[in-house]
């Protein structure tokens, strides 16, 4: 009995525990899972980042856009309606406000320049400042009334749409731009249509007084570049843009 007793006791020593195999499948699996998890993460986390850079294209677009929609609608305004008022300004503001400077004659509102290569072209607009209607320049800032404001939008060689008022350094409005390409569309018949769009090269001295609008093109990098099957830059972006002097 005793002696039945001293193996049954060796027998249930030797069941308890887990193989070395066990152990290493059990590792095995864990690894397995890891590499799983791990692989969801990696592609969530792709995911989320391709979104947000779209999303930051998505919106420096609409802000380029949107400031040069802004900045060229002004185009040639000033405030005639205080000719009017009592007491009537000492000079009353007329289109001879427009005064000869660099690349403008005197009365012209737009011009700008060509290049083929990029960056690009550059947009030169005029309008005459007016605290009463919150005439704005391309930086967002009001200028005093009666004061000729220039904005001369450009991109540089860094991928910055940049705008400069009156001369000064330019300011970045948005990153990630290759190119600017301008056309200027030109009504000669006075209807108040343009029938064609010329680049600033090909416009005489006066056809700028005729042109209307302005179709832009702007070509962004694109945040997905070095990704299989993308392409550096993204297809260019275009808007007609009003003269508010043409608004009709």
């Amino acid at each position: 009995m005793k002696t039945s007793a001293r193996i049954h006791g060796n027998r249930c020593g030797r069941q308890s525990g887990l193989s070395l195999i066990s152990v290493m499948i059990a590792i095995l699996l864990s690894t397995f899972l890891l590499l799983i998890l791990f692989t969801i993460w990696q592609s969530t986390r792709g995911t989320f980042s391709t979104e947000n850079s779209l999303s930051d294209l998505q919106g420096s677009e609409r802000l380029a856009l949107t400031v040069a929609a802004n900045t060229v609608h002004m185009a040639g305004y000033y405030p005639v309606y205080l000719n009017y008022q009592t007491p009537a300004p000492a000079s009353p503001y007329s289109t001879n406000d427009f005064a000869a400077s660099g690349s403008f004659a005197i009365g012209q509102v737009i011009s700008g320049t060509h290049a083929a290569a990029a960056p690009g072209d550059t947009l030169s607009v005029r309008f005459i400042a007016d605290s009463n209607v919150n005439t704005l320049d391309c930086l967002g800032q009001a200028e005093t009334t009666g004061t000729l404001v220039t904005n001369t939008f450009s991109v540089s060689n860094s991928g910055d749409f940049q705008c400069s008022v009156n001369g000064k350094a330019p300011e970045t409005i948005v990153s990630g731009v290759k190119a600017m390409t301008v056309l200027y569309g030109v009504d000669t018949t006075g209807s108040g249509s343009a029938l064609q769009y010329l680049p600033a090269d090909q416009l005489s001295s006066k056809e700028w007084s005729l042109v209307n609008s302005v179709k832009l093109a702007l070509t962004f990098d694109n945040p997905l570049a070095g990704q299989a099957g993308q392409n550096s830059t993204l297809p260019p972006i275009h808007s007609v843009l009003a003269l508010m002097q043409n608004v009709r």
